[in-house]
């Protein structure tokens, strides 16, 4: 009854904000007409591009504003080839934007400045924020989206608490759609490597004279993913284990079975894109009206295969070699190793982009076992059966919204930010990539929806020597994640607690039995109000505010259920240890200050000061074993101290930003390694406290980091322009609040490196009544990091340098043009990412060289 009620008032609160933002649009139509000035979207002035952003919620020139942006035009992003969010990574410093490696679905690992979130769970915030048109996106599943039809995006380092708002701790990017101008679109067709096959298409078009406007946008994406998986069976026929009579549950079969056909011995790709997606929006805006009115939607079918995985090494790590998994008959070894100084020697393979991995159980895994009389052993159920996962990382979502601008006199005006977005994205991994079914998730399903509602209120006051927002904002998410969990090489032989209560391995289940159902749901409410003011104490020097008071509320709810879907897993869920049906709660407010100095030294040169405070919210424990596990951690809490310096030189054909920080990092978020009770306790073993097994997050240290950015533009003479950037992250460990914890006090945090570069040239050659000739090159550096606490060697990543070049040509009416590229120019071997546990490690290997020529036709 609670949560019926609990659902009627969140659908009750949806409808009266939704009826409020209608309301005053009707009011606002109501109201007489007066004179309306369009705020600029970008400028081309002397030699260096200004760019205008909406980074401080007023529209500004970059160069003007105190904190350290990285603004990217549409234009920009074309002339790098970069089409997906992850790939302004290269130029962005001190941050990382990657796809999230398998297992982890359709989702992104953000970090600026070492701060941000890989954990796709419901249960855990991002700690970058992301936004569409100033619209919050509430997950790091489904947030790699597609860059096209993109007026700018703006990159913000640094926490964010007062002006981007929540889990915005790292910083914010920004995405801004181009708006609907009345005339004008292109069609665009790609090919290239990998067999792939992209179309690009926008029309631009006036409904009503000075009145409407309206945009459409389409785009397909198709590639061959860089990874062959490959079947063992079949290049293998030799091996005894794929011999038939070798399979301890088909009489005659073989325990490594052949999935091939046709002599085939390929079964796929991983790490292909294969999506489409429109996106539509209407643009009111009457001419001499104080309003104006942008309504979007937009809809997205993404049905790419699971991310690019392969296996580096298996048990080499904890000296099981060649031991075998019985449950299957064959042993996980380094026979499943297709490359590297873990290869076996003489083995087929011998390639870094090939696997293994056939996402399939031959059905030796067991249903859950029933309880048998206190302390004594379970009784095993009947064999699951085989299963298949489809290699599949795909997201089918739509969203609309609509932001409502109006003009209220010469110095004051009113913003509404309506948005509502729903997704479902689905995926599945064979994290071993073997096939041996040691562990596998079949499926990941992450069902999404959220209503987010902004006020602002902007004005100047005091002969515009003051500039201030005030408003409200409310976001209301749902997050369903609904997986089969399939790690059947664990059973309960060793690590879990029973169904019958006692401590394993005193209590024993005679079969693996680790395969399941997780059905948990997410619900996140939040509720803040905000303010920030500009005072101009002089036509150089300016003082900025701002203050941001958070709400939020989040009830996850938990379930554990049988592989068919019908009645409690025993061994997670049942009289002693009833987690399914449990709720964890975690509420917290939370209050986000800024200040900044700025003074214009000359007009063209600009130094700054600025303290700034962030959050990323908090959660409940996502994965428990047991319901004592059950328990909230609150947010991550920044303090960041930085000065920075903005330069046009040499009459703006030299431009250099510059900006170094200190950031004091309280309440990290981390995995312990015992979990504890609510008083901090460890929990005794038999109640979930085995080390090593542990699903709790807790706040568990501190840190402090370090750095600075550097980025510059140069264009010597007319047409020739060179652009760097050169970022440190100095990321440490100041102390830990438990001593069950990972961290190593001194050392930094996984998955993050301390040097970035990045160094791109264009010369746009004119060439007469024939049009012009751009050639690009661009070339970046990424520092290596550990892949884990321990940086265990194997997991090391290893720094790389990659260089893309791009060749344009244009007709002198800019109405063709031809564009060739070239990606990894020099074909390197880049491993973006490594992981390791007990028993083997993987790696995400990067795209190997890729070429595309690109025709667009504009009109």
């Amino acid at each position: 009854m609670n949560k019926v009620r609990h659902n009627r008032a969140r659908t009750v609160s949806r409808m009266a904000l939704s009826a409020g933002t209608m309301l005053s649009c009707a009011l606002m139509l109501a109201m007489p007409a007066t004179a309306q000035t369009a705020a600029p979207q970008g400028a081309a002035e002397g030699n260096v591009d200004d760019i205008i952003v909406t980074a401080q919620m007023r529209a500004q020139n970059v160069q003007d504003i105190p904190l350290a942006i990285t603004a990217i035009s549409g234009d920009q992003l074309e002339a790098r080839s970069q089409t997906r969010l992850t790939d302004i990574t290269a130029q962005a410093p001190n941050v990382i934007l990657q796809q999230n490696p398998s297992g982890s679905g359709n989702s992104m690992r953000a970090y600026i400045r070492g701060v941000g979130q890989g954990d796709a769970s419901p249960s855990v915030e991002p700690g970058v924020g992301i936004y569409v048109d100033d619209i919050y996106f509430g997950t790091v599943t489904a947030s790699a989206f597609d860059l096209t039809d993109l007026e700018r995006v703006e990159v913000l380092r640094g926490p964010q608490g007062t002006l981007a708002g929540m889990n915005s701790l790292g910083g914010a990017v920004k995405l801004y759609s181009r708006k609907p101008e009345g005339r004008g679109g292109y069609v665009e067709l790609t090919a290239g490597s990998l067999n792939r096959r992209d179309i690009k298409a926008s029309a631009d078009f006036t409904v009503v004279p000075d009145a409407v406007f309206a945009r459409i946008t389409g785009v397909s994406r198709n590639r061959d993913g860089h990874v062959t998986r490959y079947d063992y069976a079949c290049l293998n026929p030799n091996d005894p284990y794929v011999q038939p009579g070798t399979s301890v549950v088909q009489p005659g079969g073989a325990a490594i079975p052949s999935l091939a056909s046709g002599g085939n011995c390929k079964l796929g790709t991983l790490g292909g894109q294969s999506m489409y997606a429109v996106r539509g929006s209407l643009r009111i805006a009457p001419v001499g009206s104080p309003l104006e009115i942008n309504l979007s939607g937009d809809y997205t079918h993404d049905t790419s295969t699971t991310q690019a995985s392969v296996l580096i090494a298996s048990a080499e790590l904890t000296g099981r070699q060649n031991n075998s998994i019985p449950y299957q008959g064959a042993p996980f070894d380094n026979r499943f190793v297709t490359y590297g100084q873990y290869r076996r020697a003489g083995a087929v393979l011998n390639d870094p982009y090939a696997t293994y991995a056939n996402f399939y159980d031959p059905g030796v895994t067991y249903r859950a076992a029933t309880t048998a009389s206190a302390g004594g052993p379970g009784t095993a159920g009947a064999p699951n059966g085989p299963t298949y996962a489809e290699p599949l990382s795909g997201v089918k979502g739509w969203g609309v919204s609509a932001e409502i601008n109006y003009t209220l006199g010469d110095n004051l005006a009113l913003k509404s930010i309506t948005g509502y977005r729903k997704y479902d994205s689905r995926s599945s991994d064979d994290n071993d990539n073997s096939p041996i079914a040691f562990i596998g998730g079949v499926y990941s399903d992450f069902s999404h929806k959220q209503f987010s509602q902004e006020l602002r209120l902007s004005g100047k006051v005091l002969d515009d020597a003051i500039s201030f927002t005030i408003g409200g904002f409310y976001y209301d998410a749902d997050t369903r994640y609904n997986a089969r969990i399939h790690t059947p090489f664990s059973g309960f032989g060793e690590y879990a607690v029973s169904p019958c209560g006692g401590a394993l391995p005193a209590c024993v289940i005679a079969k693996p039995t680790f395969s399941f159902i997780n059905d948990d749901t997410a619900s996140l409410r939040t509720y803040a109000g905000f303010g920030n003011v500009a005072w101009n104490i002089t036509p150089a020097l300016t003082l900025e505010a701002g203050i941001r008071v958070s709400h939020e509320k989040k009830d996850y709810l938990y379930n554990r259920l049988n592989p068919n879907g019908v009645g409690d897993y025993l061994p997670l869920s049942n009289a002693t240890n009833p987690l399914t049906g449990q709720v964890g709660t975690y509420k917290e407010t939370l209050t986000d200050y800024r200040a900044a100095l700025s003074y214009k030294i000359t007009p063209d040169i600009m130094a700054y000061a600025q303290f700034a405070t962030g959050f990323k919210g908090g959660g409940v424990a996502p994965r428990p074993y047991s319901f004592q596990q059950i328990r909230p951690f609150g947010a991550e809490k920044l303090k960041s101290y930085e000065i920075g310096i903005k330069a046009d030189l040499f009459d703006r054909l030299l431009r250099i930003n510059a900006s170094g920080f200190r950031m004091d990092y309280t309440d990290y978020q981390g995995i312990p390694q015992v979990c504890l009770d609510s008083n901090n306790n460890p929990l005794p073993v038999n109640q979930g406290g085995v080390p090593g097994l542990c699903g709790q997050y807790l706040n568990i240290g501190d840190a402090r980091v370090n750095g600075f950015e550097l980025e510059t533009t140069l264009r010597p003479v007319e047409g020739f322009t060179i652009d760097g950037s050169l970022s440190l992250t100095d990321f440490k460990f100041t102390s830990i609040n438990y001593p069950t914890t990972s961290i190593v006090v001194g050392a930094s945090r996984p998955g993050v490196g301390k040097w970035k570069w990045s160094l791109g040239a264009q010369y746009q050659a004119d060439l007469g009544d024939v049009g012009t000739l751009t050639p690009r090159i661009d070339v970046s550096y990424t520092d290596g990091y550990c892949g884990d606490f321990l940086c265990t060697p194997i997991a090391i990543v290893d720094s790389y340098t990659l260089a893309n070049a791009r060749l344009t040509y244009e007709t002198v009416d800019k109405d063709w043009s031809v564009a060739l590229e070239v990606t990894n120019l020099f074909d390197k071997l880049v491993y973006l990412n490594k992981f390791t546990n007990a028993w083997y490690a993987t790696a995400q290997p990067g795209l190997p060289r890729q070429w595309a020529v690109t025709v667009r036709r504009k009109f």
